[in-house]
């Protein structure tokens, strides 16, 4: 008899243990029921918004679910030491956890959530970044860690703790935007024709700029300049002599390093209304290649 009680006892001990795990997270058709971490390759597609950048919305490639719903309670939190990393480790944002925002890094645990859903259902947790400039912006490459997050998962019944570590992956290269507005563009390649001294050879640009909220801006060229700080210096190896070139707006030449106002920007694309043609510098203009390298830097007025 003795023996025998020993044996339903330990039944019984397995059988708790093994209830105590009954939560279970999916991304992307892989699921996970116990402690672990998992890697999740997200489609980025950043967007601006006020006070704050979206990065990613982790419900998109997350779900989770309690798989003994009329049992426990699965209250689920985000952990503190949850964070950017790689190029984005430098930077302060928001994580908003089931409709609750939080300074991010999180330097201390989110709110629990009872997941009481016996379906899975998107993980809701979406991570911002906040802005530091006018117009900025960091590039991040197809592969490139962005984020970690730990989820904990507490057994209302025994207290036990399940903790799953997401690692967040780039699905895409994308230019995330750290700027509470953003450009159409942050590399625009504008071609001109051969030159010509007695031809109208003006250019546009197309580059335009909108913001989250109304924002009043200025714009900025910069460059190495010759001969005038009108004129770019060609910077093309082997390039033309003589020759470098111009910015314009409103047929006006642009000067290198001068504030120009663009105005009140919101939410419409408003244009810088840039143009570019040839400008001379000196000495005599020679067969070659022209390319010059500009910055726009925008700021707030």
């Amino acid at each position: 008899m003795k023996n025998k009680y020993l044996s339903i006892l330990l039944l019984a001990l397995a059988f708790t243990s093994a209830k105590s795990w009954a939560f279970t997270c999916q991304s992307l058709g892989k699921s996970i029921s116990t402690s672990g971490s998992v890697n999740v390759y997200v489609d980025l597609d950043p967007e601006i918004q006020p006070g704050k950048n979206l990065v990613v919305n982790l419900g998109n490639s997350i779900q989770c679910r309690n798989d003994a719903s009329t049992v426990y309670t699965d209250p689920v939190w985000v952990d503190s030491g949850s964070a950017f990393v790689s190029d984005l480790s430098g930077f302060n944002g928001y994580l908003t956890y089931y409709g609750t925002q939080y300074p991010f890094p999180l330097k201390s645990a989110t709110d629990a959530v009872n997941h009481t859903w016996g379906t899975f259902r998107p993980w809701e947790t979406v991570l911002y970044i906040s802005p530091i400039s006018a117009a900025g912006g960091v590039f991040i490459k197809k592969g490139s860690r962005v984020a970690q997050l730990t989820l904990k998962k507490r057994d209302s019944l025994n207290g036990n703790i399940q903790t799953i570590i997401w690692n967040i992956y780039a699905n895409n290269s994308v230019e995330i935007p750290t700027g509470g507005c953003d450009i159409s563009s942050r590399d625009v390649n504008v071609d001109l024709p051969d030159y010509d001294a007695n031809a109208y050879q003006q250019v546009t640009v197309p580059l335009t700029v909108k913001c989250a909220q109304t924002q009043n801006l200025n714009f900025t060229l910069s460059g190495t300049t010759a001969g005038s700080d009108t004129v770019f210096q060609n910077v093309a190896a082997n390039g033309a002599q003589g020759i470098g070139i111009q910015i314009l707006r409103n047929n006006t030449p642009v000067v290198a390093g001068d504030k120009n106002a663009l105005g009140y920007v919101s939410t419409t694309p408003v244009s810088l209304g840039l143009s570019a043609q040839y400008g001379l510098t000196s000495g005599q203009v020679t067969a070659g290649l022209v390319k010059s390298v500009i910055d726009v830097t925008f700021t707030y007025q």
